[in-house]
């Protein structure tokens, strides 16, 4: 009995996984390849990654390094025979064998300089360390970790480097060998993420959005001068509030109504002192979601499809509790000093005031203006009288 779990095809690294029971011949064979005098064999088909000939393909020295396990990166003779006898007793305890196969686009590889192309060089202890963390990984979420043992082997004679790597209980724990699919794909993301190391691009992208634009909008007062035109939306925002302030918070269900107010009100300040930011953000995040689907390959596009949309979603979501911080604050001086609302009355009554006075005496001016040049031309007209009456 086997069960076969097969990541995307067309990734630059695949997990393949299956599992065989303690009375298959595959299992006797691994056991019989960890003895080298049995293990030389011919090679089967060197390009067949499916595990039907899985023993074969192991059991090739000219193909493989040595064996590794989660201790050793190297076994000697005699710890491959103590590894031999603890396989032979999970077997005889009806455990379980698994056996995973981790593939590498070799270009991949190249890229990130764990292999050399014109060398054919690889940096075995890299890809030892990351079979462990990402094996280790799985069997953490398996509920494996305290009760199996492994060994793996590189194979890379291949188009695609590899490794191959088998798992068993000596106590078994389980009678079933199928895994979550969730544990086979963090296997997989383990791997990617302790080779691709973007770390440099990801802390590009968060701080763009948490300091470049975030930070700066927190000291940055919405009711000054210079944001005039945004305190429309933002006491129409704070009006529309619920009365506890604890659910001042961007992801409240009592907030729905208005969320579209706020993020509105975001996209204004974006749009008015960060366009340039936001620009970059969107370039930095187009092309983080590129390397996701060239890793993880196109069919798996939840590894990279909301990526984009999920950062943007952050960055709105931060900006908006980065406003509802500052009408909280808005609010608390309210309450705490009521006349700060007289106060703010009276100076709007003051430049309302003002502002009919300037009106009705710019009309008296302009009513004294004219009546005065009225008056010179009056005066000029009287003395153009007299200059004629003197002439005759």
């Amino acid at each position: 009995m086997e069960a076969i779990v097969s990541t995307s095809k067309e990734a630059s690294v695949i997990v393949k996984s299956r599992f065989v029971l303690p009375g298959s011949h595959a299992f006797k064979n691994y056991i019989d390849y960890l003895d080298r005098d049995k293990a030389k064999r011919e090679s089967t088909n060197e390009n067949n990654l499916d595990f039907m000939n899985y023993q074969d393909y192991m059991g090739n020295q000219h193909k493989t390094t040595s064996l590794f396990t989660n201790q050793f990166d190297s076994l000697n003779e005699e710890q491959k025979a103590k590894l031999k006898r603890t396989f032979s007793i999970a077997q005889k305890n009806e455990s379980i064998l698994w056996q995973d196969v981790i593939s590498f686009d070799n270009k991949w590889l190249e890229e990130h300089g764990v292999y050399h192309s014109k060398s054919h060089s690889i940096d075995e202890m890299k890809l030892k360390e990351v079979a462990r963390l990402s094996l280790n990984e799985m069997l953490k979420r398996e509920g494996l970790d305290k009760s199996s043992v492994w060994s793996g082997a590189i194979h890379y004679n291949t188009d695609n480097i590899h490794i191959h790597i088998a798992t068993v209980e000596p106590s078994p724990t389980r009678e079933r060998g199928k895994r979550k699919l969730k544990s086979i794909e963090s296997m997989k993301s383990k791997v990617i993420n302790n080779i691709m190391d973007r770390s440099a691009d990801l802390k590009v992208i968060n701080d763009l959005i948490r300091n470049q634009m975030v930070h700066s909008k927190k000291n940055d007062n919405t009711l000054s001068f210079k944001n005039r035109k945004l305190k429309t939306d933002f006491f129409e925002i704070y009006h529309s509030l619920p009365k506890d302030r604890k659910q001042w918070s961007y992801g409240y269900n009592s907030l729905d109504n208005v969320r579209p107010l706020i993020d509105k009100l975001s996209r204004d300040y974006i749009e008015k002192h960060h366009k340039e930011d936001y620009q970059k953000l969107i370039n930095k995040l187009d092309k983080e979601t590129e390397v996701l689907k060239k890793t993880y390959g196109a069919s798996d596009n939840k590894r990279y499809a909301d990526y984009k949309k999920n950062k943007v979603d952050e960055l709105y979501k931060r900006m908006g509790n980065a406003f509802l911080q500052e009408m909280k604050k808005y609010d608390k001086n309210l309450k705490s000093n009521p006349n700060l609302l007289l106060t703010q009355q009276t100076k709007r009554q003051v430049l309302k005031d003002n502002l009919g006075f300037r009106q009705l005496k710019y009309g008296i001016d302009r009513m004294l203006n004219s009546e005065y040049k009225n008056w010179k031309n009056q005066m000029a007209y009287e003395q153009l009288q007299q200059q004629i009456d003197r002439e005759r």
